[in-house]
């Protein structure tokens, strides 16, 4: 029974504490709302994903993200991209949306991109750009336009071939792409056109095989319709047995001249071999030459004057097999290297 007494005494020492306070206080309980409030911009906002959509080389896609509870509100994002970065001082474009398509950009051209988060009454404002949100990227082809850097390789074999190489207009290609490969033979004055598989790589050979002597012209094209070609690029096939890619470069130091080839293809039935290098002086291919002897395709030569014309070419050691000269090449001590648009009034001794 005291129990209860005790328990009821408390109580009422409770009630009366709480009177107290309220009749001494004019403060009024709050109670909690959870609200929303409006990021203040400009902020920068996170791209989460940014590519080249496919048949639109000129062109980029965003998508952004942004994870501050703005569910609901009316917010303005400013999109921000230029070839420097220095053009990202103000958006060129605004937008409600958390994605948008930027087109007309150049082809084949690295751009820097951004978004943030506009201020609530939509003024545009000098921003700058944190650099860690900043994104870039390299447009895609123009599939109009002609492939680069078109080159022809020698494969010499008993079946001789040519690699035929180039690169696409831009390396960035977004959607796989086909080639159209023209090809005139002006020994058998003939046409060949072959259409290559699409593909998404950016630099390409093919093989074809040939024969010792052949004359080729070769273009190279998309296979869009009106596209543009690159080319003409004209091919001479090495002659049997005969040296290729004849180089020569300049020590200025030594005053010296490196010689260096590639070597054809010799059946084992030839037997032993050497190459001879004929030296001229200047560009003079009908004065008297110097001769040399060379079993390995490299050779430094140095002379009194400051200028020569250096051609080479393969013999076997019965001289029953002596290749045609390879093009001349004129080089001096200056550093200008290349190849002389003349052939020889007489085919130098053998």
């Amino acid at each position: 029974m005291q129990f209860f007494i005790n328990i009821l005494l408390l109580c009422v020492q409770v009630i009366l504490f709480v009177v107290v306070i309220s009749q001494n206080t004019d403060e009024s309980i709050t109670t909690m709302v959870q609200t929303t409030t409006r990021p203040m911009g400009p902020m920068g906002v996170d791209i989460l994903s940014i590519y080249v959509p496919p048949g639109i080389g000129n062109a980029v896609k965003l998508v952004w993200g942004d994870d501050r509870g703005t569910e609901g509100m009316n917010l303005t994002y400013g999109v921000y991209y230029g070839i420097d970065e220095s053009e990202l001082e103000f958006p060129k474009l605004t937008t409600s949306n958390q994605s948008m398509l930027i087109e007309d950009l150049e082809y084949c051209t690295t751009y820097h991109f951004a978004v943030t988060l506009l201020e609530e009454n939509g003024n545009v404002q000098e921003t700058k750009i944190n650099p860690y949100i900043m994104r870039t990227l390299i447009t895609g082809l123009d599939h109009m336009a002609a492939p680069i850097n078109l080159t022809v390789d020698f494969e010499p074999k008993v079946q001789p071939c040519i690699d035929i190489k180039w690169s696409a207009a831009c390396p960035n290609v977004v959607a796989p792409i086909g080639y159209v490969l023209s090809i005139f033979d002006k020994k058998l004055v003939k046409y060949k056109v072959m259409t290559l598989a699409r593909t998404k790589r950016s630099d390409l050979v093919h093989r074809m095989p040939v024969n010792y002597g052949d004359m080729y012209e070769i273009r190279v094209s998309t296979n869009f319709p009106g596209s543009k070609a690159v080319g003409p690029f004209f091919y001479e096939v090495p002659q049997a047995l005969q040296p290729f890619k004849l180089k020569v470069t300049v020590n200025k130091d030594d005053d010296a001249f490196l010689i260096y080839w590639k070597e054809p293809y010799v059946p084992l039935t030839i037997g032993r071999y050497y190459y001879q290098v004929f030296v001229y002086p200047g560009r003079d291919l009908e004065a008297p030459y110097e001769k040399y002897y060379v079993t390995r395709p490299v050779m430094v030569y140095k002379g009194e004057r400051g200028e020569y014309s250096f051609s080479v070419n393969f013999a076997s050691s019965d001289r029953k097999h002596v290749s045609a000269v390879t093009t001349p090449v004129y080089a001096n001590l200056n550093g200008e290297v290349y190849e002389l648009n003349a052939t020889f009034t007489e085919t130098p001794d053998r």
